[in-house]
């Protein structure tokens, strides 16, 4: 081998060698960019799961835009239900899918008596009508399996 060749697969392997290891860091890289981004989101998800009911007292008719509710945490929270959320409405031509948030979100440790339940007035984006009025927690949460969502339709009853 001459010294030219022996010099070009120096080059060669240590151009690869430094390919390698450029790609392994990116890899690495990568993955923990990934890690922390998912452990960022658990940590600013500072929202817990919340049913609701419909207050009681309230003539609601075909007109109404406004409706009160009484909130609840769901999880374990030491009888405080939190602040409640603005919910999220999605709207269909025969439902109204009313899903409600608390914060702060779960606790690392609480005592689990049941929480206190929170009145909240919402503004429907349209009249009631004939809408069918639907806790999005019960319909799509691990709330569907808890005696709060024997039934998942809130109005009308």
């Amino acid at each position: 081998m001459t010294a030219k060749a022996g010099a070009d697969s120096v080059r060669h392997r240590t151009m690869a060698t430094t390919i390698g290891a450029w790609a392994a860091s990116l890899a690495l890289t990568s993955t923990m960019a990934l890690t922390l981004g998912a452990c960022t989101t658990i940590i600013e998800s500072d929202r817990a799961t919340a049913v609701w009911e419909l207050a009681p007292q309230q003539q609601l008719d075909a007109t109404s835009t406004e409706i009160a509710v009484l909130v609840t945490r769901l999880g374990c929270n030491s009888g405080v239900t939190g602040t409640v959320n603005e919910p999220t409405v999605e709207l269909t031509e025969t439902e109204a899918v009313i899903t409600f948030t608390v914060s702060p979100g779960p606790p690392e440790a609480a005592e689990c008596q049941g929480n206190d339940q929170v009145r909240y007035v919402l503004t429907l984006p349209r009249a009631l009508d004939d809408l069918t009025l639907i806790d999005g927690a019960c319909a799509s949460t691990e709330a569907r399996t808890t005696v709060y969502c024997e039934t998942d339709i809130r109005h009308p009853l």
